[in-house]
């Protein structure tokens, strides 16, 4: 091609409105990490929100002079409108810092329309956040705008207020029911703009998403291993990937219980950017959420080891590190038929296997870190809640404190 006929082609799509323009250079030259996330769900009901303003608090894990946010119409069957999206630090409870309050456009737009199915980012928003702030993402949908699509587990806080509120300074505390219990709608992910930082996606189930933790106080075993990070200056930002009920190979036995892993894989660790490793925690509702050998859902051994191997060849694929995680203790759960002596056997084979295995970048023994001694199998006293399946608070963290921090030594230290 000529110098002419190059700038006649450049002059012609410049006229046409083509991303050529400074601004959109500009743009694409920022390093992005992702510094919060949550796995979309479908909700399974029919609600809606209408003439509403949803304050979601998101608790970052790494900082930056920019940010960036994620929505998601991913179960979604008609175009989703989002009339307005404001941002700002948190103060406490629904509480902004209306100096940091900043505005979010989507090629310039201030509402947007996501299509079903799709996922949209807004245009780099310039807020500087610290590591392990609390970032208030207010949305405004005039609506009715479906509720399809959402996160079950609210590891922070929710508002809700009526009217067009997004710059509001306090929300109501009191907020109306919308159907949807403490789930997040909408809302996926948050990145930041950071020159150094790489992530590190938790892939998991509810034990990572952290069912039964007390939220809005960063006690996650993500939370947890994130702060450690921070604290010896290895340049990771943890995000939380767990859905609740979530299994490897097959979709959720409820709609909120999700995509199942090995299919969700690529859109909640692939396409996030700037990834660099990911831990494995999947497969006890593989165990758990079928009967014998003939029930629908029932994963034979060999198939739990394929998926995972299948999980760290696509990652490995991709340059991303993975580590395995030994599955937990769970004699005992209160879950109706939840538990029984076979599927203790496959778990204590698969942890066998996985901590034998050559396929995988590294092992956190997690069921070692939470295992009782004197009653194998069972969680030790004081690390569980009553279900004896799911770790607490004290149980996250001795998850997260588990973990040796020279399994990350290939990261450059900030």
């Amino acid at each position: 091609m000529s110098i002419l006929n190059r700038r006649a082609l450049m002059s012609g799509l410049s006229a046409a409105g083509a991303a050529l323009t400074l601004p959109a250079l500009a743009r694409t030259t920022q390093h992005w990490t992702p510094s919060w996330y949550a796995a979309p769900e479908p909700s399974g009901n029919k609600a809606q929100a209408q003439d509403l303003t949803l304050r979601q608090i998101v608790r970052l894990s790494a900082g930056g002079s920019a940010v960036r946010i994620r929505l998601s119409n991913a179960y979604g069957d008609t175009p989703l409108r989002m009339d307005a999206l404001r941002i700002a630090r948190r103060l406490s409870g629904a509480r902004i810092d209306p100096q940091s309050d900043r505005a979010a456009t989507f090629d310039g737009q201030t509402s947007v329309t996501i299509p079903p199915g799709a996922y949209v980012l807004s245009d780099p928003i310039p807020l500087t956040v610290a590591a392990h702030s609390d970032l208030a993402v207010s949305l405004y949908v005039k609506g009715p705008a479906p509720l399809t699509t959402l996160h079950e587990i609210q590891r922070s806080a929710l508002y809700v207020a009526s009217g067009p509120q997004t710059a509001a300074p306090e929300l109501p505390t009191i907020k109306p029911d919308i159907g949807i219990g403490n789930a997040f709608p909408w809302v996926s992910g948050v990145e930041v703009a950071t020159p150094k930082t790489q992530a590190l996606v938790a892939f998991g189930d509810s034990i990572t998403d952290g069912y039964g933790i007390t939220p809005d106080q960063g006690r996650t075993w993500p939370d947890v291993l994130s702060q450690r990070l921070s604290a010896a200056r290895i340049p990771l930002s943890v995000v939380n990937a767990g859905i609740s009920g979530n299994r490897l190979l097959n979709h959720g036995t409820w709609a909120r219980f999700g995509t199942g892993a090995l299919a969700r894989f690529d859109r909640d660790v692939l396409a996030q950017p700037n990834v660099a490793a990911v831990v494995l925690l999947i497969g006890i509702n593989d165990l758990g959420h079928a009967g014998g050998p003939d029930s629908p859902g029932y994963a034979p051994l060999d198939d739990l080891k394929m998926g995972l191997s299948q999980i760290a060849a696509r990652a490995q694929a991709h340059g991303i590190r993975t580590y395995a995680a030994t599955l937990t203790p769970f004699k005992g759960t209160t879950f109706k038929d939840y538990y029984n002596d076979e599927k203790e056997t496959r778990r204590v084979a698969l942890n066998t296997w996985l901590r034998r295995s050559d396929v995988f970048d590294g092992l956190f023994d997690f069921d070692k870190a939470l295992e009782d001694p004197a009653r194998p199998g069972w969680l030790l006293p004081g690390l569980g809640m009553a279900d004896n399946l799911h770790p607490n608070d004290a149980g996250a963290a001795k998850m997260a404190q588990s973990i040796p921090l020279n399994a990350f030594q290939w990261v450059r230290k900030a």
